[in-house]
């Protein structure tokens, strides 16, 4: 038998235990969305590099397909000190994950039975609802029943498919009509690095009409092992609201990392995304945003560092379905080594989507001759009156600036590291939130400067 049959049978055993222990008592609708799903996940089997499957072409998950991780066990009483992931402010909403199961003495409001069984946590009032997704499942919130796997299909994507299959916590974020939250909104998620451990993080958002919120999600790792993190993001956006989102992954060097996030926006509605990849042996990044009506506006960011020989690709998408909206992509890459940094972008004009305009850029830094870039920026227009550009530019670090700084007696590679982070400011400043904002500044600085 294969490596890869071994693979498929772990998982499917597995799969069949999580039915049996893991999800017993899940509602039924719960219980047959995850039938649904491994079903789709048997029939697809992940995902290769063979030719004509244009979405893999750059990136081979055979380490994943042919290694057997196992479900990582509960872990949520771990000791973990938070002090190197909080933010430099002074009141943060912040839910906690260790291996991917809810940590409550991590977590700055957790919620009490008498809540949960009250249903008071679920109205909000004037501020956000952040609580555990299993909770919200479990006590019939309606909205996470209606709006969990809308946007996030398993019948698109094997590793969005193996989540929902094996979902069982996660993150539910509901920001009420109106509401301003001026406080970020942290989902801590905290791989402990035991090696061969799997774990499927889920996170469900919604932003209601005129609402404003920033939500910070973190993927952090405790130790160096070979485990796989396996996360899906959805993202509801109603009328005239305003999310601001962020992901920084810090996974370990061994870890393979796969995250797909999807967002639906609604009239007037503006979404600004930041991701940030500067861990993982393989990371694979995938943010798509659906802009249904008139007026929506979408920025996707990102920036990826790469040295020894990780592999980051990274893949935006934008769909204008509809007339007068503006979509934004500016993603940067800075490799080292014989690192591999993969970007496609995408935005599509459908017929009727009049005054679309789209603007893509992709710019990538390589500091080492073993590094190397594959870009990919792509335009679909069917409309006739839009307003769009694409570009990519791949380069080496300016002699004259680097001269320059080594000329003022700044060592070669703390040069390196300055033309780096000034390259990377870009995306960094798109962060609104200052706390977000310092938080990955640090993170940049410590790993340009040789951090973890």
């Amino acid at each position: 038998m294969s490596a890869s049959a071994n693979s498929a049978t772990a998982w499917a055993e597995q799969f069949h235990a999580f039915e049996r222990n893991g999800a017993a008592g899940a509602p039924q609708w719960l219980a047959n969305l995850r039938r649904s799903a491994f079903g789709a996940f048997e029939r697809a089997g992940f995902p290769t590099a063979r030719r004509g499957n244009e979405p893999w072409k750059y990136t081979n998950v055979r380490p994943i397909a042919e290694s057997v991780f196992t479900i990582a066990e509960p872990n949520a009483e771990a000791s973990v000190d938070l002090a190197p992931y909080e933010l430099p402010c002074p009141r943060v909403h912040r839910l906690t994950f260790v291996d991917g199961r809810y940590a409550a003495h991590l977590s700055t409001e957790p919620a009490s039975e008498a809540e949960l069984r009250s249903g008071a946590l679920w109205r909000g009032g004037d501020g956000p609802v952040v609580g555990r997704l299993a909770d919200a499942v479990e006590y019939r919130v309606p909205l996470a029943q209606e709006r969990l796997g809308s946007l996030a299909s398993a019948e698109d994507d094997a590793f969005t498919a193996l989540n929902t299959a094996f979902l069982r916590d996660g993150a539910f974020v509901h920001v009420p009509a109106g509401a301003v939250v001026p406080e970020p909104i942290h989902l801590l998620f905290i791989a402990t690095g035991r090696s061969a451990a799997a774990t499927h993080p889920r996170a469900l958002i919604s932003a209601d009409a005129d609402s404003s919120a920033t939500v910070l999600m973190s993927f952090e790792s405790l130790d160096g092992g070979a485990y796989f993190t396996n996360a899906v993001t959805e993202a509801i956006v109603g009328p005239g609201a305003n999310l601001r989102l962020c992901a920084l992954q810090r996974e370990s060097a061994g870890a393979f990392h796969i995250a797909s996030t999807r967002i639906r926006q609604a009239r007037g509605s503006r979404v600004s995304s930041v991701v940030v990849d500067l861990g993982g042996r393989l990371s694979r990044r995938e943010i798509s945003a659906a802009l249904e009506e008139p007026g929506a506006e979408v920025s996707l960011c990102g920036l990826y560092y790469g040295d020894g020989e990780r592999h980051m690709d990274n893949r935006a998408f934008v769909d204008h379905a509809a007339p007068e909206a503006t979509s934004s992509e500016i993603y940067k890459g800075v490799l080292d080594g014989a690192s591999r940094g993969v970007f496609c972008g995408g935005a599509l004009a459908r017929p009727g989507a009049q005054k679309t305009v789209a603007r893509q850029t992709n710019k990538t830094l390589l500091l080492s001759p073993g590094a190397e870039a594959d870009s990919q920026p792509k335009l679909e227009i069917f409309a006739d009156d839009v307003s769009c550009t694409h570009g990519s530019a791949v380069g080496q670090p300016d002699a004259d600036a680097l001269f320059y700084l080594k000329s003022r007696g700044i060592g070669a590679d703390a040069a390196l590291a300055l033309l780096a982070r000034g390259f990377m400011s870009e995306v960094i400043a798109a962060i609104e939130d200052g706390a977000v904002r310092q938080r990955v500044e640090d993170a940049v600085a410590a790993r340009l400067g040789g951090g973890a």
